[in-house]
């Protein structure tokens, strides 16, 4: 067959097309119900027979090539005197990714040779004979109609979804639009993370455990992403740089086959998109729409990011304003804050979320300044969501190795403490499921007015943070009324505090360690009880032996139990002592 006539078998399959759209390429199983081909005969490779066809070529000439997708249809003509040649031919089609052969043995074959029969069972390629009075374009032609459909149909959906997705982008749509559509479109369940595996947007039903604890915990969570099969299928992913199907992992709660592609732009990955539940005859849709998504999502992540980033500057630039009190007037904060959006009437609170022991956690990991950075930038991402999740309109800064936040708690303050108390626990517990054994304290103002109030309850939060590191009390959420006792210690020196303790509490340490004794357990039960029979109970002991060793207390330090200004000193020094874990 001459090119010429190719070419136009082509163009008069082309305007025939659009009366039968949809349907993919065939398999050779398939193409074994089209037209002449019915009665072809299958000789050899029954297991290569769901091979997808994607174009059909005539092998009338020595020097035509076996390429991927390919279904070779021949007379044998080339290769009639060389049985070699022959066998040799199976073998170059199982290379290229050939899908199969079909031969018409008469008049050049005769009989096809056995050993080409059982290259062809052995390498999985359909082989085919067909009769002498059947025209191979009488094959060929219904094959190409077909194909030629199913690529002008994957064009045109492909530019329908390109069409859809791009006007959601266009029309200032976001990343829950976008996931809503191609939920819609795939018929599928859909969720959308960003590079850190943190939830963007879900939608449609159903899915597997895993999806579920993704959407419960606003992200994959870190055990899953940490498992080693789980790596191997991102970095797979990572390489292969577009969607690719995943089998199901059920150790980590995926049980379920889904598709997964990443969100790229100039070479960094954005985020990823995961499709469950997707119809088997859907699956090239899918990867359509799954390469259009990932290409808008691009577009919508980076718009976002971009404007996240300049309000959260500008936010960021008035909450540091209102924290080191240089918005100038009231009228001039009232005017930043009615522009940004944030309410200054009412009551606000000052938190701040602070990372224990920074410098001890870089200085056991030793991790570069890049990872650092990264890691700063993350928990402040993470923070802010937790915040923004109850308190949309709050104001949220990064300071190094903490976030400061200020919180509109309105004109009805009687239950803030209660609310921002399940804040910090909320915050601990996304830090803590994003990085185990990583933990940072949480402190919050009293109620304040705004702008005026805020600088000093800062002042008083800082206090309390400082405090906390102080002593070493990591993973904590309180609020400067509750820090009490020890908030006013926090002002004085590690070293007239140490002298204090060891001057009212020194020679009962000294007895405890030398005998083994318990004086000071004795004292500090005493004093939190205010009552020797409660003291005695607490201890375990019986009420004689308490007394017993009350006495021996007076004896050695000297001290009357019975004065209200000693009691309350020796309580002072056990506090100090708990505190410096003296």
């Amino acid at each position: 067959m001459s090119s010429a006539h190719i070419a136009n078998l082509w163009i008069q399959m082309a305007k025939k097309a659009p009366e039968v759209l949809g349907e993919p390429r065939p398999t050779v199983r398939d193409a074994m119900r089209y037209g002449a081909f019915a009665g072809a005969r299958l000789v050899a490779g029954e297991q290569g027979l769901d091979r997808q066809i994607e174009w059909v070529r005539l092998m009338e000439t020595p020097d035509i090539q076996p390429r991927s997708g390919d279904l070779l249809l021949t007379t044998g003509f080339p290769i009639k005197d060389d049985r070699a040649a022959q066998i040799r031919l199976i073998g170059r089609i199982a290379e290229s990714g050939g899908v199969g052969l079909v031969v018409k043995p008469l008049p050049y074959l005769k009989k096809l040779a056995p050993e080409m029969l059982s290259e062809s069972e052995r390498l999985g390629v359909p082989l085919f004979t067909v009769a002498s009075n059947v025209q191979l374009i009488d094959i060929m032609a219904p094959l190409l109609e077909r194909i030629i459909n199913a690529e002008h149909w994957r064009l045109k959906q492909s530019l329908e979804i390109h069409r859809r997705f791009t006007e959601l982008v266009l029309d200032g749509k976001g990343v829950n639009e976008i996931c809503r559509t191609l939920a819609e479109l795939l018929e599928s369940a859909v969720v959308i993370e960003d590079a850190s595996f943190h939830l963007l947007a879900h939608a449609g039903g159903g899915g597997d455990p895993h999806r579920k604890e993704t959407i419960q915990h606003q992200g994959t969570p870190q055990r899953v992403l940490f498992d080693p099969q789980i790596q191997r299928m991102l970095r797979e992913l990572e390489q292969k740089r577009g969607p690719i199907k995943v089998p199901a992992y059920p150790h980590v709660g995926m049980s379920r086959e889904r598709l997964i592609a990443p969100i790229l732009a100039s070479n960094q990955v954005l985020g990823y998109i995961s499709v469950l539940d997707n119809p088997p005859h859907n699956e090239e849709l899918a990867f359509l729409a799954l390469e259009q998504a990932a290409l808008v999502l691009a577009l919508s992540i980076a718009k976002e990011r971009e404007l996240s980033e300049v309000e959260g500057r500008v936010r960021g630039e008035f909450l540091g304003d209102l924290l080191f009190g240089t918005y100038g007037d009231e009228a001039a904060a009232q005017r930043r804050a009615r522009h940004l959006g944030y309410p200054l009437h009412g009551s606000h609170v000052v938190m701040m979320v602070d990372i224990d022991d920074f410098r001890g956690f870089n200085r056991a990991r030793q991790i570069s300044e890049d990872a650092i950075q990264a890691l700063k930038r993350e928990f402040l991402r993470r923070v802010t969501a937790v915040v923004r999740a109850t308190y949309q309109r709050a104001l949220v800064q990064g300071r190094s190795d903490s976030v400061v936040a200020l919180l509109p708690i309105g004109t009805e303050a009687g239950d803030h403490q209660v609310r921002v108390h399940a804040l910090g626990m909320q915050v601990k517990q996304s830090i803590s499921d994003w990085k185990p054994g990583f933990s940072v304290s949480v402190g919050f103002s009293g109620p304040t007015d705004a702008p005026a109030g805020v600088a000093a309850a800062q002042r008083e939060v800082m206090s309390v943070m400082d405090s906390l590191a102080r002593f070493k009390r990591w993973g904590q959420v309180v609020a400067v009324p509750e820090l009490g006792l020890t908030g006013l210690l926090a002002a004085v020196a590690d070293e007239r505090l140490v002298d204090y303790t060891r001057r009212l509490l020194g020679s009962l340490v000294e007895h405890d360690r030398a005998r083994n004794g318990s004086l000071v357990a004795t004292l500090r039960a005493y004093l939190e009880t205010g009552e020797q029979q409660q003291a005695a109970k607490q201890l375990r002991v019986h009420p004689n032996t308490l007394r017993y060793r009350l006495d021996r207390i007076r004896e050695i330090s000297g001290v009357d139990l019975e004065d209200a200004e000693t009691r309350l000193n020796l309580a002072v020094a056990l506090r100090v002592q708990s505190l410096l874990g003296m």
